[in-house]
């Protein structure tokens, strides 16, 4: 078996790569290291025997996961998100794993705060708890006074995650690449760009600096004295490894909405309502929006104001994806099922899917008639979109990474908002976003503005083209004009014919094997065993050996065609949409 030399690179790599491998096999998923683990042997203890007794397949894999560490917790995490790639049971799974992890200890805190900050902790803060606030599995929290007396939360990173985490992302997309060659099922949920996306939010999540950005740029959105809050950053108080912001001190949505006493100090539907707008407001203004806004990350403070923390995992919404999803929405309310589905498939990947467009249209509208028709306080845009989700799996349709962060936000807020408002009616607060869209649409002045923005290049294209006109005729009154084509993806045509030829000349070789073997065994041609030419025997097993062999080539070599093709559309797919 060939391991590639990134994971080959040193006895550490090659370990890690062995433990991962085996591991997987261990928990019962053998069909996705087969070609791996071949001649290694590596049994299940009694312990883990028992363990994994009566345990569902996404049992299995969430307690895989938990085992293998961070990274792949991480991975967890975001899969749990991804209910139309992964199905709903492993998505419910993947949603109990967390991130507790055993804190460091103060020694190792100190040195990296002295590495990214030049100085001790005491130098730095008046005062800072040795104790954690809380640990997970890439940083844990401490609380500490700034000297002017300001309360601050310091995240701290953990000493080696990074070299960790690398490695095994290394590891993870290498298995990623090769169950996209060989494992059919897996390869039409795209795993390598699952992997991709993932190292990149993750690589992200390791530099605070990312992370202390995301939070200016969100404050810099709200609205000054506005209802909505967020912690002040400290950015001199930070670096890659060390971020600063400020500690808030209130009850966060969790403990609220277990708690009668908690309850009674906030006026609930005022905050449902707060949250809900707040939310559609960074997502269909801003564009730039919280991507984990579940009950922990959102705390309540007096005179009913609410903070976001944890700015890690953000959302970006084009404008143009803002208003294809507004579209989507009100040809949903119209009814209006053909353009409707037009938008709902602008949101995918590719826009290509299993079935007849007939069948999806008709599924939309049974989705849009059993929804639509219920009274004004009772419609759900999380049912809407939850089921939206659930039909994407049935079709093979994956709706882009952004937009699906997008669906889980408004999905997670509304959840939230009707906890504390059970008449919360979010589709009459969508309203005013739609109208808005539609007015900045049609708005004259953002018209002018990108005209004049262009102005300036279109001026030079026009003053060079009656000159590039000239030159151009001139070349061609001197049969000097040279026009250059070229071919693209030829050579998969070549590659075609070539194994068409190939498939050809063996099949008339094992067909020439074949008649004359049966000829030599009418012949008689000794030796003979039991009456029968021993040489036409072993001729018709070579003809049958030989037919069996080009029958699986071929039908290998059509599978990676098939899937090599898949991937083309879905780039080409891309391209198209990037460009619009």
């Amino acid at each position: 078996m060939f391991i590639d030399r990134k994971i080959y690179r040193n006895l550490e790599s090659l370990r890690r790569f062995w433990v991962i491998v085996e591991t997987v096999a261990a928990y019962g998923f053998n069909d996705l290291v087969g070609q791996f683990s071949k001649g290694r042997r590596g049994g299940i203890s009694r312990k883990r025997h028992e363990q994994l007794a009566g345990k569902s397949r996404p049992e299995r894999f969430r307690m895989m996961l938990e085992e293998l560490g961070p990274t792949f917790v991480k991975l967890g995490q975001i899969l749990s998100t991804r209910g139309d790639l992964i199905g709903g049971d492993y998505a419910f799974e993947l949603a109990k794993l967390t991130e507790q992890a055993a804190p460091i200890p103060y020694s190792a805190v100190a040195e990296t705060i002295r590495e990214e900050l030049g100085r001790n902790p005491d130098e730095v803060f008046s005062e800072f708890d040795r104790e954690p606030l809380a640990a997970a599995s890439i940083g844990q929290a401490h609380a500490a006074k700034l000297r002017d007396g300001a309360d601050v939360v310091v995240k701290v990173q953990r000493p080696g995650i990074r070299k960790k985490i690398e490695l095994d992302l290394a590891i993870m997309s290498y298995l990623a690449d090769k169950l996209e060659q060989y494992n059919q099922e897996i390869a039409e949920f795209h795993p390598v760009r699952i992997v991709e996306e993932f190292a990149a939010n993750l690589r992200r999540e390791l530099d605070f600096t990312c992370e202390g950005g995301n939070l200016l740029r969100f404050t810099h959105n709200l609205r000054p004295d506005g209802p909505v809050i967020a912690p002040k950053f400290y950015p001199e108080y930070s670096a890659a490894r060390v971020l600063t912001c400020e500690r808030i001190f209130g009850d966060s949505c969790a403990a609220v909405l277990v708690d009668e006493k908690l309850k009674k100090k906030f006026d609930l539907k005022t905050i449902a309502g707060i949250g809900v707008d707040s939310m559609l407001k960074q997502i269909f203004d801003d564009g730039f929006f919280h991507a984990d806004p579940h009950p922990g990350n959102i705390f309540l403070l007096p005179g009913n104001k609410l903070c976001y923390l944890d700015f890690g995992m953000m959302g970006c919404v084009s404008e143009w994806d803002r208003k294809n999803f507004l579209k989507t929405m009100e040809y949903m309310l119209r009814r209006d099922i053909s353009r409707m589905t037009d938008c709902f498939l602008r949101m995918t990947i590719s826009g290509e899917f299993v079935g007849s467009r007939d069948a999806l249209e008709r599924d939309l509208g049974d989705l849009v008639e059993s929804k639509i028709n219920l009274p004004l306080n009772m419609i759900s845009a999380a049912a809407v979109m939850e089921k939206l989700l659930s039909m994407l799996n049935s079709y093979r349709l994956a709706l882009r990474p952004n937009l699906y962060m997008m669906f889980k936000a408004i999905i997670t807020v509304e959840h939230l908002g009707r906890s504390f408002d059970p008449d919360l009616v979010i589709i009459e607060r969508l309203r005013p976003f739609l109208v808005r869209q539609k007015l900045r649409s049609i708005d004259p002045r953002r018209s002018l503005r990108r005209w004049m923005e262009d102005f300036g290049d279109d001026l030079a294209a026009l003053r060079t083209l009656p000159k590039s006109l000239h030159n151009l005729v001139g070349q061609a009154e001197h049969g000097e004009l040279t026009v250059r084509m070229e071919h693209h993806r030829l050579e998969v045509l070549e590659q075609t014919l070539y194994h068409t030829g190939e498939n050809i000349s063996q099949a008339m070789l094992t067909a020439a094997l074949l008649i004359g073997s049966a000829m030599i065994l009418v012949a008689k041609v000794p030796p003979l065993w039991h009456r029968v030419s021993l040489i036409g025997a072993l001729g018709f097993m070579a003809a049958l050996f030989s037919g069996a062999m080009i029958m699986l080539r071929s039908r290998r070599k059509r599978r990676k065609m098939l899937r090599e093709r898949a991937r083309r559309q879905a780039f080409r797919a891309e391209n198209r949409r990037s460009e619009r």
